[in-house]
C-alpha cells in the first residue's frame, strides 16, 4: 500500500505543476457570439427558397442580428462575429530607469495563468495584439496545459482558457488580467488591465523590473560583450525579427544561426535561437540550442527557465534536480524552483534531500505559498512508517487547500489509515484534549 500511495501522491503533485508560480486560468470567451448567427439564420429561414443565401445575408443585416460596429466582413448567413483586435503597448524599465540590456518577454496573466505575448525592443518598448501570437503561447510548455505542437487556445480568438471576456461593441473585460515582464534575476511589477476597447489608447504604461538581492547569475552573458562584430550584427538582426508585432521566427532563427556559426560561444544567440525554435514549434531544436547556451556560459540565467520547463513537462526528474541545483546556486531566492527540486528529489528516491529542501522553504517568509509542501512531508513520513506525523501533514494540507489537487486521494488515505488503526481518528484526538 505504501508504494502504491507514494506513486499516487507523486501523480497528484505532477498534475498541479507549473513553473515559477504558474497555474490554470478560468474565464474564456462568454460574450458576443449569438447575435449575428441568430439574425443570419432567421433571415435565411424567412427568405426560404425565394432568397436562399442572399436572403439569409439580407435578413441577418436588416434584422440587426449583429449590431457590433467592430465586427468585420460577411461570411455565409450573416456577419462573422470576430471582434476588432485589441492592441497593448508600453515600456519596461529597470528600477534605475534604464531599459533592460536583454530582450524581455511580456506575459499576460489572467486568473493566475500566464501567456507570453511578445518581446521588448532595445529601448524596452513593447506592442502586441492581445492573444494574437498563438505560436509563442503554443511553444511554452507551461501555458494553459498546452503542449508543443498543440494549441493552448480554444475557440475564442483570445484563447478559450484565457480569462478574457468579450463584452461586445469592441470591448473586452480584462479585470482578471495583468501584464508583467519576465527576466531572470529580476522581480516584475504588474499592471492591471481592467476594461479595454479597440478604440482607446493602447498604452498601458511602464513595467518596472527590480533586481533580486543575492542573485549571482548573469542577466547579460559575458559572451555578448566580446562577440565579434559580424556575429553581433546577425544577433541584432534576429532580435529585430523576434520583436515585431508578428514575429518571423524562421527569419530570426536564420540570423541567430549565422551568429553562432560565426561565434560558437555566443550564449545569448544560442538562447535566442531556442526562443525562435520554440516559436517554430521545434522543441528538440530548442532544447539543443538552450543546452548549448548554458554550456557556453554556465552563469547565464536565461536558458535555465525553458530547459527546466521542458524537463518538468517530460517528468525528467534527474534533469529537474540537476538544473535546479545549478540555478539555485546562482539565484538562491527562487522558492518556486526550490519546491520543484523537492518534488524531483522524491521522484528520484531521495526523501532526505526532499525533506531538507522543504524545511528550507519553511524557514522563509514564503512558506505559506507552498501548501503542497505538506503533501510532500506527509509522503516522506509515511515512507518511514511515521503515520501520525504523515497524517498531521496531510490534515494541514486539507485545511489549507480544501479544493486543491489530490484532496480526495489524501482524504481517502487518511480514512484508510483510521480504519486500519495506524492513526487516531480526529474526533478521538479532539475528545482526548
Amino acid at each position: 500500500m505504501k508504494g502504491k500511495f507514494a506513486n499516487f501522491v507523486v501523480i497528484l503533485l505532477v498534475s498541479s505543476m507549473t513553473l515559477w508560480g504558474q497555474g490554470q486560468g478560468g474565464g474564456g470567451n462568454t460574450g458576443g457570439n449569438s447575435g449575428g448567427n441568430t439574425g443570419g439564420n432567421t433571415g435565411g429561414n424567412t427568405g426560404g427558397n425565394a432568397g436562399g443565401n442572399s436572403g439569409g445575408n439580407t435578413g441577418g443585416n436588416r434584422q440587426g442580428g449583429n449590431q457590433d460596429p467592430f465586427s468585420q466582413g460577411q461570411q455565409g448567413g450573416g456577419f462573422e462575429n470576430r471582434p476588432r483586435p485589441i492592441y497593448l503597448s508600453g515600456q519596461v524599465l529597470t528600477d534605475d530607469g534604464q531599459p533592460p540590456a536583454e530582450s524581455v518577454v511580456i506575459e499576460r496573466v489572467c486568473n493566475g495563468s500566464p501567456r507570453p505575448e511578445g518581446y521588448t525592443d532595445t529601448k524596452g518598448r513593447f506592442s502586441f495584439e492581445l492573444g494574437g501570437n498563438p505560436s509563442l503561447a503554443m511553444g511554452d510548455a507551461s501555458v494553459g496545459g498546452g503542449q508543443l505542437g498543440g494549441s493552448a487556445f480554444g475557440t475564442s480568438p483570445f484563447g478559450g482558457n484565457s480569462g478574457i471576456r468579450q463584452t461586445g461593441l469592441g470591448r473586452v473585460d480584462l479585470t482578471a488580467c495583468e501584464l508583467r515582464a519576465v527576466l531572470p534575476g529580476y522581480r516584475s511589477d504588474s499592471l492591471r488591465l481592467g476594461m479595454r476597447s479597440a478604440m482607446e489608447n493602447p498604452d498601458v504604461g511602464v513595467i518596472i523590473l527590480h533586481r533580486i538581492a543575492g542573485v549571482i547569475g548573469n542577466v547579460v552573458s559575458v559572451t555578448t560583450l566580446v562577440a565579434p562584430q559580424k556575429a553581433g550584427k546577425a544577433y541584432q538582426s534576429g532580435l529585430k525579427e523576434m520583436r515585431k508585432k508578428k514575429p518571423n521566427y524562421e527569419k530570426g532563427a536564420v540570423q541567430f544561426e549565422k551568429a553562432v556559426a560565426e561565434y560558437p560561444e555566443f550564449a545569448a544567440a544560442w538562447a535566442a535561437l531556442g526562443d525562435a525554435r520554440i516559436g517554430m514549434q521545434d522543441e528538440a531544436g530548442a532544447k539543443e540550442a538552450y543546452t548549448k547556451s548554458l554550456a557556453a556560459d554556465p552563469k547565464y540565467l536565461k536558458p535555465f527557465d525553458p530547459l527546466l520547463r521542458m524537463a518538468l513537462k517530460a517528468k525528467d526528474w534527474r534533469t529537474v534536480e540537476t538544473l535546479g541545483e545549478q540555478y539555485l546556486e546562482l539565484n538562491p531566492n527562487e522558492m518556486q524552483l526550490r519546491f520543484y527540486t523537492a518534488v524531483a528529489a522524491i521522484n528520484n528516491g531521495n526523501p532526505e534531500k526532499a525533506e531538507e529542501t522543504v524545511l528550507a522553504i519553511r524557514a522563509t517568509d514564503k512558506k505559506d505559498d507552498f501548501p503542497q509542501s505538506h503533501q510532500i512531508m506527509g509522503l516522506i513520513h509515511s515512507q518511514r512508517g511515521e503515520f501520525e506525523k504523515a497524517a498531521a501533514e496531510y490534515r494541514v494540507y486539507v485545511e489549507k487547500q480544501p479544493n486543491g489537487n489530490g484532496i480526495a486521494g489524501v482524504k481517502k488515505q487518511l480514512n484508510e489509515w483510521e480504519v486500519l488503526g495506524v492513526i487516531e481518528p480526529v474526533t478521538k484526538q479532539a475528545s482526548a484534549q
